[in-house]
């Protein structure tokens, strides 16, 4: 009798320790899948984008300054500064017995407008061609040149040596003449020499202020 109670009570006891370990057995699983859950969260909250702020830097560094005007300014600098210019003329002669006047073509270059007659004048000077002879002396020096509303003055002056006869005067002047004319802006052309208006240049031929076409 007394057997039976105690085996009675060690099952009692082995049943309500069983009943305890099946409990705590259940409660542990139920912790575990919470746990992973709250670090997930958080992370999503919190977890910056990390394209967002370099491409605003990014932005901002390139933020532009225009390449510039400073090639055109160049440019136009460089398009400012005056090129001298190139023209082919006429220029007229005589020959070894003045036998009227005789045609040359050259080229002239020159700066500005006033600079251009200077050249033709010296044009008239010099030949290219030795069966060509100029009726203009180089000994002779221009002063002056003047334009003004299409009217060309020259002030040169002129040396005894540079003088000619009647024939050879009167060719010069011609020579002159035409070989200004040919620029279509002049229309009357005045000589003066040392700055006077002569009755005459070489003391054998009338001289016109001005001459015109």
């Amino acid at each position: 009798m007394n057997k039976k109670i105690v085996i009675a009570g060690l099952l009692a006891l082995f049943a309500i320790a069983g009943a305890g370990c099946a409990s705590k057995q259940t409660a542990a699983p139920t912790q575990e899948t919470q746990t992973p859950a709250a670090p997930h969260s958080t992370s999503e909250q919190t977890a910056p984008d990390p394209s967002a702020q370099p491409t605003e830097n990014n932005g901002a560094a390139q933020t532009p300054t225009s390449p510039s005007t400073e090639p055109t300014k160049t440019k136009t600098e460089t398009e400012k500064s005056g090129d001298h210019q190139t023209q082919q003329i006429t220029v007229y002669y005589t020959d070894t017995q003045e036998n009227g006047l005789k045609e040359e073509k050259k080229e002239i270059t020159y700066p500005s407008e006033l600079e251009k007659y200077q050249k033709a004048f010296e044009a008239l000077q010099k030949s290219g061609n030795s069966a060509l002879i100029p009726l203009w002396s180089d000994k002779i020096s221009v002063h002056k040149i003047k334009l003004d509303n299409g009217a060309l003055t020259f002030d040169i002056s002129l040396p005894d040596e540079a003088r000619l006869g009647a024939g050879g005067e009167e060719l010069a002047i011609d020579a002159l003449k035409k070989t200004m004319f040919q620029f279509n802006e002049i229309k009357t052309l005045d000589l003066l020499v040392d700055g006077q208006s002569l009755e005459s240049l070489m003391g054998h031929v009338d001289l016109d202020h001005p001459m015109s076409r």
